[in-house]
């Protein structure tokens, strides 16, 4: 019961998080029509705050073939810098749930480490051809430390997209 109630109130930061991106568009703006909203979801440089949530569930981990649970929440929010370029930032911030890996030990329930991209890209696509270069970090916000790691990870990024198919997302 212990760890349930650490788990929550690790929790807490995440859901405040996810209420703040969820209030960052103005309430007064004009609402697109439903083909506008379309062709938007599926520009991963448009202007347009998401906040996906993507469950994982893995089976037979660990000795005892337990169940994994990952949930990411992976908030995209753009930045207009300029009326030619944008700052993208994806963020992943994973809660996991998974079984004990030795004797003697609980379920761990938890955040595991963030993953922070951020992209310049231009903000309007030329010739059918999307681009972003930044970097990625991995931030250790682990709250268990058999969820992440203590490491602080960092590499450029690179993305491309050549077509505006349902296969183009952004990194």
């Amino acid at each position: 019961m212990k760890a349930m109630k650490l788990g929550l109130r690790a929790l807490f930061p995440v859901l405040l998080f996810a209420m703040f991106v969820s209030n960052a568009v103005p309430l007064w703006a004009a609402e697109p029509d439903n083909e506008e909203l379309a062709k938007a979801a599926q520009n991963p440089v448009a202007n347009l705050v998401s906040v996906p949530f993507q469950n994982n569930i893995n089976f037979n981990v660990g000795p005892q073939g337990g169940v994994q649970n990952i949930l990411n929440i992976q908030p995209v929010i753009p930045f207009e810098l300029s009326s030619d370029w944008n700052l993208i930032t994806r963020t992943i911030m994973p809660v996991i749930s998974q079984p004990p890996f030795a004797p003697g030990q609980d379920t761990q329930f938890g955040l595991g480490d963030t993953q922070l991209s951020l992209f310049l890209s231009p903000a309007k696509k030329a010739d059918g051809f999307i681009w972003g270069v930044g970097m990625i970090a991995q931030i250790p916000t682990h709250t268990d430390s058999r969820l992440g790691s203590n490491l602080w990870v960092s590499a450029p990024l690179l993305w491309d997209c050549a077509s505006m198919g349902p296969g183009c997302m952004a990194p």
